[in-house]
């Protein structure tokens, strides 16, 4: 990898971009330790601005396939280096963001976000709401602070927002999301790991898609 493209890849997002969650809370609740992270958007943004969308790929495994746990693996290779890393979430959309951003850390994506010290905010115990730190004297907006969860890391934990899909993996989510309320939980999870997630490919997207259904018919 040209030295370039690492530079461009190790960049501090703008503070604007980073984005902070709550780790711990005092014990009237009143003050709340926050950890920065990033979306996974900006990896995908920053991929692109470092070497392009033809420059970088991603491929990832389902390792476990439980109701509410999940984890995958993801390969991430930029410019013919590859790197992988494992990520957890309690929904399969959370793994795969939490995988793709692990893996890019360790392509200097975010990775600074480490040496920032954690600080303690004011946090309201009744709306769940704080003031974020200031980052490079930039204020950043109130925001409510998202779940605590011991899996995460400061740069990869289960953000607000997830990285776009296409179409068909979107209908799977739903899909997915409907046979869960079922009480269809576990037969999903056999199917999504039979394809490691959402197939390697088209045909076995429409696979995976067809045999969710089947699953859905059978209940109704």
């Amino acid at each position: 990898m040209n030295s370039d493209a690492w530079e461009i890849l190790a960049e501090p997002f703008a503070p604007g971009e980073v984005q902070w969650r709550v780790e711990a809370l005092s014990k009237d609740k009143r003050r709340a330790m926050v950890v920065p992270y990033i979306d996974a958007r900006n990896v995908l943004d920053r991929l692109d601005e470092a070497v392009g969308p033809e420059g970088w790929q991603d491929s990832y495994e389902v390792l476990t396939a439980q109701e509410g746990s999940f984890a995958v693996r993801c390969r991430l290779s930029v410019l013919g280096v590859s790197k992988e890393d494992v990520g957890e979430g309690e929904s399969l959309k959370a793994a795969f963001s939490d995988a793709l951003k692990r893996a890019a850390v360790k392509f200097g994506i975010g990775r600074y976000l480490y040496r920032l010290e954690k600080q303690w905010v004011d946090h309201d115990p009744d709306t769940g709401r704080f003031t974020p730190p200031q980052i490079d004297g930039h204020p950043q907006p109130e925001r409510p602070a998202p779940r605590p969860s011991s899996a995460e890391a400061p740069q990869a934990p289960e953000a607000p927002a997830e990285p776009e899909k296409p179409e068909p993996q979107e209908l799977i989510d739903r899909l997915i999301d409907r046979l869960k309320e079922m009480g269809l939980g576990k037969e999903v999870a056999r199917v999504v790991m039979k394809y490691q997630g959402y197939g390697k490919n088209l045909d076995e997207t429409r696979q995976l898609y067809g045999e969710l259904r089947a699953l859905l018919k059978g209940k109704s």
